[in-house]
């Protein structure tokens, strides 16, 4: 007497059939436990990892960085960039001892993420200064657009201040640095044709005097 197989036989397909029409069946049932079953735990682990939000972007950890600036030219932008999703770092010049400050942060109306390079020769770690020369980079990262007015003699801060920031981790001789300046003359396309004046600028963001910045960005490499 033939047995009738159990519900849990039929669904995981236990009993494999000889004849070919039942053996398509069964190879159906195989694919639908498959994909009814899921990953295995690490799989899940993994694909719920990668569905999760990244963290936010924060330029400083009291809620106080900004960047804003008018662009005209190349990039026609009016810049009012909060501390959130913005991204500020600085960093000691190797070549001369004075700092690069950089922002950064994608920015919709480009559809590429804009990247802003103050180069600060005389600025002394913990001291406030007037009337100091920048160097001005603008770049379009991705787009291969690089803008610099390559020199120290067409923008200028009015003032600057520094205060040592308290909540960075090992980074003891960190500061917030507050500026605001304007440029005479555009920054020009490093290749090819092309201008972007920044006419006024003001930021707060930070440097950390223990580090380097090594990059090696063509326009900015001598500042």
């Amino acid at each position: 007497m033939k047995t009738r197989r159990s519900y849990l036989d039929r669904l995981t397909c236990r009993g494999w059939p000889r004849d070919s029409t039942a053996l398509r069946g069964a190879l159906a049932c195989a694919v639908f436990l498959a994909s009814a079953c899921g990953a295995g735990p690490d799989q899940k682990g993994a694909l719920a990892a990668s569905q999760e939000p990244l963290p936010p972007v924060y330029c400083l950890p009291d809620g106080s960085g900004f960047l804003r600036a008018r662009l005209s030219g190349a990039i026609n932008l009016e810049l009012d960039w909060g501390n959130e999703d913005t991204q500020c770092t600085g960093a000691v010049r190797p070549t001369d001892g004075g700092i690069r400050m950089r922002f950064s942060r994608t920015t919709a109306s480009i559809d590429s993420n804009l990247v802003v390079v103050f180069g600060i020769a005389n600025l002394e770690e913990g001291r406030s200064a007037k009337s100091l020369p920048v160097n001005v980079t603008v770049i379009r990262e991705g787009e291969g657009e690089f803008f610099s007015t390559q020199g120290d003699d067409k923008c200028m801060l009015d003032e600057v201040s520094q205060e040592a920031i308290i909540g960075i981790p090992n980074r003891s001789r960190s500061y917030r640095i507050v500026a605001r300046g304007f440029c005479t003359e555009p920054a020009r396309a490093v290749r090819g044709p092309g201008v972007v004046l920044m006419s006024r600028f003001d930021f707060a963001g930070r440097v950390d005097f223990e580090a380097e910045d090594t990059s090696e960005e063509p326009l900015v490499a001598h500042r």
